[in-house]
């Protein structure tokens, strides 16, 4: 039981240190580029993933040992009303790999004694198991009709000690291969946080000695065994995203809509085409969504600093790039000199200079592109007489709220945004 002690003090240890180190190793992506005096976001390498991935388990219960017993003596808890008897604890970290699959690592804490009628004996067993979890509300899309239920199902291998006086391996413990499977319900309690209630059956397949510590088993027989637990307990979630993988999806994004969007901006596109420039249609609707009424009832040639910091920060003002370039499209220098209007006219106003890429190509790639993106329209800002010290570097990478496979819609992504503030 010792060396199975630490070996779980050492897992503990590794996993804490293997935190720290990727937390560190998270904020990459600064600008090494950059005009003096910029201030500069970073970006953890997780970020295509907008969901947590780890969590952590703490569950109490009841175990039935079926077999093996030595004659004379059983375990078995007949009735969970009348006769409880709580008698297992576990402990399991989790990690996500996506929203459907993950792998499980288990400590398990199980006792066995006398129940009415059998000989009296006391014996304490210890697992540690691995195994792969499927999310089946996400598998199955339950998500559809609730978001405060989940259900898992998972399967590994394990490997048991089992307290016995009868045998010198593992210091008086006997050790046992296992092969186990379960389920487990969630409700889901808050974004952190969830109920579990799990059912988990273990076959054994090395006995040497019987559950009860008393008789060894004959060689020549089988040496298999075999136990269930009930279980309740409370799941916790921790990361820095809002939602666990758990509870993820990603709501709206449906290809109907995706269509109607495209076809709203292919239809004011042609509209632009004819007439070249806005007319007094589009400037009374910008007038009427972005502009302060009270402050300016009449149009006029030029917008209020409301309207224009309404427009910038609604992202209705953006530089856009061709695919996989850094050179701005020409149609957009106009978007950075109304930036810089209104900069000028507000000093005391700062600006996140926001970056985007498409989905095609590679993560990282596209990383950086976005990066250099925004660079590239900070070095123009800055050239023409706007204090550095204004502008923040924002990365976001890809911008998947397009469909991918939409060379319209994939126009629209390959951007620098702006948010202004005061």
């Amino acid at each position: 039981m010792n060396i199975f002690k630490k070996y779980v003090i050492l897992f503990l240890v590794l996993m804490v240190l293997k935190n720290t180190a990727q937390e560190k190793k998270n904020l990459v992506y600064s600008t090494s580029k950059s005009t003096s005096g910029m201030v500069n976001d970073t970006l953890p390498k997780d970020k295509k993933k907008n969901y947590n991935r780890w969590s952590l388990n703490l569950n109490g219960g009841i175990n039935v040992g079926i077999r093996p017993f030595t004659p004379g003596y059983y375990a078995t808890t007949a009735n969970y009303i009348k006769n409880p008897d709580f008698n297992h604890v576990d402990f399991n970290i989790r990690k996500m790999f996506n929203t459907k699959f993950g792998l499980r690592l288990d400590f398990v804490y199980d006792h066995f004694k006398a129940e009415n009628g059998s000989l009296p004996f006391n014996n304490k067993m210890y697992r540690v198991d691995l195994q792969g979890v499927m999310n089946m509300h996400r598998v199955m899309n339950w998500e559809e009709f609730t978001d405060t239920f989940g259900l898992q199902l998972h399967m590994g291998p394990g490997f048991s000690f089992l307290q016995g006086p009868r045998t010198t391996t593992f210091n008086h413990y006997d050790n046992i291969f296992s092969v186990l499977g379960g389920a487990t319900i969630l409700v889901k309690l808050s974004d952190r946080m969830a109920l579990s209630g799990d059912y988990t059956l273990v076959g054994n397949l090395t006995h040497h000695l019987a559950l009860d510590g008393k008789s060894s088993l004959d060689p020549s027989e089988s040496r298999s065994g075999t136990l269930y637990s009930t279980t309740l307990g409370f799941t916790y979630y921790f990361g820095k995203k809002q939602k666990h993988a758990d509870w993820y999806w990603e709501k709206g994004n449906n290809k109907k809509d995706n269509k109607d969007l495209i076809a709203r901006i292919e239809a004011l596109e042609n509209a632009l085409a004819e007439k070249g420039s806005l007319n007094d249609d589009i400037k009374t609707y910008i007038n009427n969504n972005f502009g302060d009424k009270k402050e300016n009832n009449n149009l006029n040639n030029n917008y209020t600093n409301i309207q224009m910091k309404n427009m910038i920060n609604g992202q209705y003002v953006n530089v856009f790039f061709d695919f996989d370039e850094t050179r701005i499209t020409p149609g957009s220098i106009s978007a950075i000199n109304f930036l810089i209007k209104y900069l000028n006219a507000n000093p005391n106003a700062n600006v996140d200079v926001i970056g985007y890429a498409d989905e095609l190509g590679d993560f990282n790639y596209n990383i950086n592109l976005s990066k250099r993106r925004a660079e590239r329209v900070m070095e123009i800002i800055v050239r023409s007489g706007i204090d550095a010290k204004r502008l923040k570097l924002v990365v976001k990478g890809e911008d998947n709220s397009v469909p991918k496979e939409s060379k319209l819609a994939r126009q629209l992504v390959r951007r620098v945004a702006f948010k202004v503030s005061e």
